[in-house]
């Protein structure tokens, strides 16, 4: 393969650092069978193969029978330049339900201090503190309601204001250092917990899905 190309990698080689999403994953698998072909390399840092961007299209490329996925290495702990946000959640559905999934959780508005560090659950004329970890807010959540990944929290608060959504939840960030050990351990994070921001990523690659299982190192396309 042309070195000026990202390499393929065995997806049994790979460290996850975070779960996935079900029902975005059958919408990705879905979407890989259509199109026949994996759009953009993963992220991974080059150090321990943590997987940093990515996690979906493994999973989904792993259950279409698919054993490699073409990355994109980085130095990632050290390197300033890759900057860790955080995703929030746009919950579509019934706002009955998602307060009744989530009640015990919830913390009398009255009480709410505005410098808390828990989790915001933001509704159309209201909003309640979460005393719960993200993890067990998003194990309450995954399956049975279908979740937008918002990169920034004013667009998630404007979401939650909308009739098609059932409100939205504004989570706090988180280090480089918790994604290290999180992917070491094997203790993986919920869903879309983080964002990276990569400058001069590799965009705009079309991999047909027929090289990255057969070990046949064909150049991946990109399209223009």
């Amino acid at each position: 393969m042309n070195p000026n190309h990202p390499p393929m990698l065995d997806i049994a080689t790979l460290r996850p650092h975070e779960q996935t999403d079900p029902i975005r994953l059958e919408d990705l698998k879905k979407q890989l069978r259509n199109d026949g072909y994996q759009r953009d390399p993963i992220i991974v840092d080059e150090k321990h193969l943590i997987v940093l961007d990515g996690h979906h299209r493994i999973l989904a490329l792993k259950a279409l029978g698919y054993h490699k996925v073409v990355a994109h290495k980085i130095r990632y702990v050290d390197n300033n330049e890759i900057t860790l946000r955080t995703w929030h959640s746009a919950v579509k559905g019934s706002r009955s339900r998602l307060l009744d999934v989530l009640q015990n959780y919830l913390e009398d508005p009255k009480k709410q201090n505005e410098k808390t560090e828990h989790p915001i659950l933001i509704l159309n004329d209201r909003q309640y503190t979460l005393k719960a970890s993200r993890k067990t807010i998003m194990d309450s959540l995954l399956g049975r309601f279908k979740i937008e990944y918002i990169p920034d929290a004013e667009t998630a608060r404007e979401l939650a204001k909308r009739d098609d959504y059932s409100g939205a939840i504004v989570f706090q960030s988180i280090e480089k250092g918790d994604v290290v050990k999180a992917a070491l351990s094997g203790s993986v994070l919920p869903p879309k917990t983080t964002q990276h921001i990569v400058p001069n990523k590799p965009t705009d690659w079309f991999i047909p899905l027929e090289i990255l299982g057969n070990g046949v190192e064909t150049e991946p396309t990109r399209k223009r």
